[in-house]
């Protein structure tokens, strides 16, 4: 025995309010939606008419206001208001038909105003004559029909009356904000009005969409519009305008680079309609995942819309359409390259990461676009193109510290070393390497001290055995050695081992009993790394002085006090006993000081 379905109606709506539609004004695309294509269908019959669609707002004392909603298309006969309108999910526009010429495919677009209403009430004539219909729907299912006598004009008009928890929909500017929103750029006109205000909502044609269908030698007169209208009514003031139209999916529109630098990982909304109906203001799956730095105003005319009409089907329509966008969006980059070096730079100074993240993904891009880059270097910030133009290996390091450690000393040996510690640094850089066969060398500290000038140790032990006396509470051993620039006195080189040991026994004052002898294991595997290395620099007047100084106390002090101003210039973290050396050898100088200024007075 067959059985058949029974569906509960409130159920329905609960799924509409709450799963499928993202806001109860949705209600009003729905209703033009059904207006547009029902003036569509009355098109395609070869009837010459007025298209129209207008909403009117009234309300009587003591009750809640009411919406007329009204077109001139096609209108319903009786026979199909009794198939259409009341089984629900069949639309009066067949799937095929519908995805080439009509808005609505799913036939449960007027269910939408029970998100607002309490019933729906709705009266239309079909152009194809016979009687006018009457058609009464509630919220629980039951809906009654009468036929009346024809009407004059063919068309629908949909009256609602607001319930009280939904009358802030029925309001003027509500009502008009979301007429404007929705309808933009429908191309039949749409008035809105009530008992004291009206207003022609699309009137004037937004530029972007005029921008995007003219031949390119005419945009250039219709650029500061766009730009115009985004500061407008957008609140963006863009960067640029670029427009987009792919025959794939029927895409046609602008991408605005965005004035502002984005992250990697965000996605920026985009205002899509369909077919000329607003779709989305946030639908995010239609342009390629890199292209975070736009936000587009796209028209789509072929693409198939999901239930709700707030995204679109992943399919391969979708996918061609897509990769077409991706190719004009690097187009326009490929120009700005080649036309506009300019303003290439202030858009990669802008947007670096992702267009970076691109030149990761796309060889061709990489080598357009990679001379461009800027990377920060020993010797300051410079392009890559300028940094390859001899032929030294490309030396890169991949922690600050070990770049602030360097970057004294690397330059004076005429070398420029990448500060490669940004994002996408490190796989632009190898990437390079391995597309241009240039030589990569990562280099740290610790290879750069070892290529330092040795100093022959006969002369010295005495010295050193001092020295290293003076910062024995430091661990640290100190080694004379000759490099420039020889301005700067001391060299101090702390490896990553030292600092990790630095890190634990910071966390450990502040760590339970239990942590902390975690952390004591931790460290017993870095204690033979402990030790961190002052490297003096004979080329220094003040080193060459401090090897004829007797004093134990001045020698003991000057030797600390180079430690820490060599911890200061390599940027080190300042420990309680750096800190504690700096207070104490400043005291014991200005000690010494007015001493010598005393005994010179006495003299």
């Amino acid at each position: 025995m067959e059985h058949a379905f029974k569906i509960d109606l409130r159920g329905i709506i609960d799924l509409l309010s709450n799963h499928l539609y993202s806001d109860p004004s949705v209600f009003v695309r729905e209703l033009l939606q059904n207006g547009v294509d029902a003036i569509t269908a009355r098109r395609n019959l070869g009837e010459h008419f007025e298209p129209r669609i207008s909403a009117r707002l009234s309300q009587q004392e003591n009750e809640l206001p009411t919406l007329e909603f009204h077109d001139t298309g096609i209108g319903l006969t009786e026979a199909e208001v009794h198939e259409f309108l009341a089984t629900i999910g069949r639309s009066s526009k067949r799937i095929s038909e519908a995805r080439d010429t009509f808005l609505g495919q799913f036939g449960i677009g007027l269910l939408s105003c029970f998100m607002v209403s309490g019933q729906i009430e709705l009266l239309t004539q079909s152009a194809l004559g016979g009687p006018a219909v009457r058609w009464l729907a509630q919220a629980d299912g039951t809906y009654t029909l009468e036929t009346l006598p024809p009407r004059a004009e063919a068309g629908t008009t949909v009256r609602l009356q607001a319930r009280e928890d939904t009358d802030f929909y029925f309001e003027y500017e509500q009502l008009s904000q979301a007429l404007a929103n929705y309808g933009a750029i429908l191309p039949y006109p749409i008035h809105v009005s009530d008992e004291e205000q009206y207003s022609h909502v699309n009137a004037d044609t937004p530029p972007w969409l005029a921008y995007a269908q003219a031949a390119p030698e005419d945009r250039d007169a219709l650029k500061e519009s766009v730009l115009a209208y985004a500061r407008d009514e957008l609140r963006l003031d863009a960067f640029d305008v670029v427009a987009l139209h792919s025959e794939q999916g029927g895409v046609s529109g602008v991408a605005l680079v965005l004035p502002y630098s984005s992250q990697s990982n965000s996605r920026q909304w985009h205002q899509v309609y369909l077919k000329r109906m607003l779709l989305g203001s946030d639908v995010r799956n239609l342009l390629p995942n890199w292209a975070f730095f736009v936000r587009c105003l796209l028209n789509v005319d072929t693409l198939h819309p999901t239930a709700s009409r707030e995204s679109f089907y992943e399919d391969d329509a979708l996918t061609a359409a897509r990769e077409s966008l991706d190719v004009q969006l690097r187009t326009y980059i490929e120009s700005l390259v080649r036309d506009d070096p300019k303003r290439l730079d202030a858009l990669i100074a802008l947007h670096h990461l992702p267009i970076k993240a691109l030149a990761l993904e796309n060889d061709e891009f990489f080598r357009l676009l990679v001379h461009s880059f800027e990377f920060e270097t020993s010797t300051g910030r410079m392009r890559l193109g300028a940094y390859v133009e001899g032929d030294a290996p490309i030396r890169l390091v991949t922690n600050l510290d070990q770049f602030r450690q360097i970057s004294q000393v690397a330059s004076a040996y005429g070398h420029s070393v990448i500060n490669a510690v940004y994002t996408y640094d490190v796989p632009l850089l190898r990437k390079y390497s391995a597309l241009m066969g240039r030589e990569l060398e990562e280099v740290n500290a610790q290879s750069y001290a070892l290529s330092l000038e040795d100093v022959t140790s006969s002369g010295l032990s005495d010295f050193l055995e001092r020295a290293n006396a003076a910062l024995t509470q430091c661990e640290c051993v100190v080694s004379v050695k000759r490099f420039e620039p020889a301005e700067l006195p001391a060299l101090l080189i702390v490896t990553e081992e030292v600092r990790q040991l630095d890190d634990i026994a910071a966390a450990r004052e502040m760590a339970s009993e239990l942590f902390a002898d975690v952390l004591d294991d931790y460290e017993a595997e870095y204690q033979q790394f402990r030790v961190s290395r002052l490297h003096l620099n004979l080329n220094h007047s003040l080193v060459q002085e401090l090897l004829h100084v007797q004093d134990p106390a001045v020698f003991g002090r000057l030797i600390q006090m180079l430690y820490v101003q060599a911890h200061l210039l390599g940027h080190h973290p300042m420990r309680t006993t750096e800190l504690t050396l700096l207070s104490e050898g400043l005291s014991d100088m200005m000690r010494w000081g007015i001493r010598a200024t005393h005994h010179s007075t006495l003299n």
